[in-house]
């Protein structure tokens, strides 16, 4: 089993500013479908719901038509709110105001041949931009800021939750 976490001084830290703190457990089965391990060594996942004047900041792939909330890694010397700005600045385009912690989920994908954990630190954050435009090197071709959640962005799971956790911020 691969495991990538923060250190757990940097989870303290992040916990201290929630006082209702609990991390949410997801398993997801992959069927027979192989890991793909092939990626940058990371400390875990930040996944962000930037709220905006003109609603909330969905991304997607080029020529998907499924929506997602942004999201990107947490690269292994870079702390954690640092990551949230960077992906945020990247992945759509738009600076944040302000950032506050709302979930972590332990999350465990099983593919075929192995499973993946990697911890997911959910953040509410806040943008006084208007307009997204994801970054040239972003993975997602396409960011924009929807007042309801998009149909095709409802089937992700973990979107779901870190919607729902970020309801009362």
């Amino acid at each position: 089993m691969l495991i990538e976490l923060p250190t757990a001084d940097e989870i303290d830290s992040l916990a201290i500013t929630t006082p209702r703190f609990e991390v949410r457990k997801l398993e997801f089965e992959m069927g027979e479908k192989a890991a793909d391990l092939d990626y940058t060594p990371c400390k875990g996942q930040v996944v962000l719901v930037i709220r905006g004047e003109k609603g909330v900041v969905y991304v997607r792939h080029g020529g998907e038509d499924t929506w997602s909330l942004p999201s990107g890694r947490i690269g292994p010397n870079e702390e954690v709110v640092r990551s949230a700005k960077r992906v945020a600045r990247e992945t759509c385009g738009v600076g944040l105001r302000s950032t506050e912690l709302a979930a972590m989920y332990d999350v465990i994908w099983h593919f075929s041949d192995i499973s993946i954990k990697r911890l997911h630190i959910v953040f509410a954050a806040l943008t006084d931009d208007t307009e997204c435009v994801p970054g040239k090197d972003s993975q997602f071709s396409e960011a924009r800021f929807f007042a309801e959640i998009p149909e095709m962005a409802k089937r992700a799971d973990i979107d779901r939750f870190a919607l729902t956790d970020c309801s009362t911020k």
